[in-house]
């Protein structure tokens, strides 16, 4: 397995970021290659799915989210975590911690890229750097979209 995981700080409530973060219909918005989803089963807790795409290196895959865990109260830190299912099999899990006015996000994805031997030098040699830059990115969105 794969291993990415980044952290930021966003001057905005950690109410208003775990919000925006954790509802599916705003995913595209601000996830790298993430598309819209095209049915979302659930109310963003525990047990919801999402069915939509990822683009990756110029190619559309079908990807499934299952969302393990949501928690956390108002004012107070949260914890969403869901698995993934699609080209990249996985997990992430994504911690919202309060700190002085706005809130550090990180961010941590763990996943399989499949196949064989060649699977592992193409992760090592491309894909990891992509999910480095595209968790990058990510982040800088979902930065951009809860401070506006």
């Amino acid at each position: 397995m794969a291993h990415v995981k980044e952290t930021i700080f966003i001057n905005a409530s950690v109410d208003r970021v775990h919000g925006l973060a954790t509802d599916p219909r705003q995913w595209e918005t601000w996830f790298a290659g993430l598309g819209e989803a095209e049915k979302v089963e659930g109310d963003n807790g525990p047990g919801t799915v999402v069915q939509h795409a990822y683009l990756l290196a110029g190619m559309r895959f079908p990807v499934t989210t299952k969302v393990e865990e949501n928690s956390g109260s108002a004012g107070e830190a949260h914890h969403w975590k869901a698995t993934i299912e699609g080209p990249l099999d996985g997990w992430q899990q994504w911690d919202y911690v309060p700190k002085k006015a706005g809130t550090e996000v990180t961010a941590e994805i763990d996943y399989t890229v499949p196949g064989s031997l060649l699977g592992k030098v193409a992760d090592r040699l491309f894909v990891e750097k992509n999910q480095e830059r595209a968790l990058h990115h990510t982040l800088e969105n979902l930065k951009q979209l809860a401070e506006s």
